[in-house]
């Protein structure tokens, strides 16, 4: 059968990036690129005692550029960490930003660029292209190799007053660099290691069977999709193999630039109402939902999800979708190890009463429109209920 290239009108957005062992020590040649005479240092606690640290502040010293640190940021970033790390960006008289972290790390980076160039609060930003002036420079240094936020143009930015989770989509928001250095992955701690496969994993599927899919998003993603197949089972041993890191880096990559041009869908919808809810590591609440929503949507993109068995290496031939589906499933709880492993929501103190407010802010969340099969609010309800 001859294959078809899709071409329907599509853009696509990604940053500069360099992959490889001791990346970040490129951190001060860029800032010095982008005419940064001052920086602020977004990282945590946790990171900046790190060895590894000094090659990224040694390459500012080595580039002249004085740096000002600024840690307070919690996981799941909320929405005080951003306008605090903007008073202090405006008043230390920063002009570029190097984040050095995860996800959160990387997400409340570029909510403090978004309130340095365009002021006001950042719940003014929430949604889609409502960010009217570019953030200054920014380059992100990952030290996990799953969340995707130093190539996409998402932010994530946590209300706790109200429990929920907000998302900032922009093209304003895609990083001007991404330094992506196995080297820095090998400290993380063993969960966040399989966390973040996990989330890198769920942007890869949610990205390939997305109703705003192309032909480049979707080779991004199968791509990622492999390369998460080859990584993962992971074991503590693990922790200093380069190679295996490197995978994981690749695999957030590929994903990352695919969703952020195709989008995601209700794994990440749920997902970021369980986060919002009960604070959880968001590979950890995509995980608890990822087998409920595949088979929720799996006979609306049955095809993708044979294609993405066999990335899997699942052996697909002769079976039928149904068989693919079970086998899909079995995989990916192979490939989860002991961690996130049937795992119910309610472990985490969730109750029937907090459905409602979950479904609600489920069905808000922009992710839902480019999901591969509509859901309505009982077909939201019906899946909380499965993993409840």
């Amino acid at each position: 059968m001859a294959v078809i290239l899709q071409r329907e009108l599509r853009k696509f957005v990604a940053p500069e990036f360099i992959a490889g062992d001791n990346s970040r020590v490129f951190a001060g040649r860029y800032a010095g690129n982008f005419h940064s005479k001052k920086i602020l240092l977004t990282t945590s606690p946790q990171i900046i005692d790190m060895k590894w640290m000094a090659g990224i502040t040694d390459s500012l010293s080595d580039a002249g550029i004085d740096y000002e640190l600024f840690m307070d940021i919690t996981e799941n970033p909320r929405d005080t960490d951003v306008m605090r790390g903007s008073e202090v960006y405006s008043a230390e008289e920063c002009t570029g930003i190097i984040a050095v972290g995860g996800g959160s790390v990387m997400d409340c980076s570029k909510g403090i660029g978004i309130v340095s160039a365009n002021k006001g609060h950042i719940s003014d930003y929430v949604g889609v292209d409502l960010v009217k002036n570019p953030m200054p420079p920014l380059i992100c240094l990952p030290t996990t190799g799953g969340s995707s936020a130093d190539v996409s143009q998402y932010a994530v930015i946590s209300c706790r007053e109200r429990k929920c989770k907000n998302l900032i989509i922009s093209k304003s928001l895609v990083p001007d660099v991404s330094l992506l250095d196995t080297v820095v992955l090998t400290t993380q701690p063993d969960e966040i290691t399989v966390y973040s496969g996990i989330d890198a994993f769920t942007h890869a599927v949610e990205a390939y069977v997305s109703n705003g899919s192309s032909h480049f998003s979707d080779l991004m993603a199968l791509e990622a999709i492999r390369q998460t197949g080859n990584a993962f089972p992971y074991d503590p041993s693990m922790a200093y193999d380069l190679d295996f890191r490197f995978k994981t880096l690749l695999s957030s990559l590929y994903a990352g630039i695919s969703f952020s041009n195709a989008g995601l869908g209700i794994i990440h919808s749920m997902s970021h109402a369980i986060g919002g809810m009960y604070d959880l590591a968001h590979g950890l609440s995509s995980s608890l939902v990822m087998g409920a929503v595949i088979r929720f949507n799996y006979d609306a993109a049955a095809d993708k999800y044979r294609n993405v068995a066999k990335a899997l290496s699942i052996k697909t031939s002769g079976k039928n979708d149904e068989e693919v589906k079970e086998l899909l499933l079995e995989k990916i709880s192979q490939m989860m190890g002991t961690f996130c492993k049937d795992t119910k929501l309610s472990s985490f103190g969730a109750s029937e009463d907090d459905l409602p407010f979950l479904i609600s802010n489920t069905m808000s969340d922009p992710c839902v429109v480019t999901n591969p099969k509509m859901p309505g609010k009982s077909d939201i309800e019906d899946l909380f209920r499965q993993v409840l």
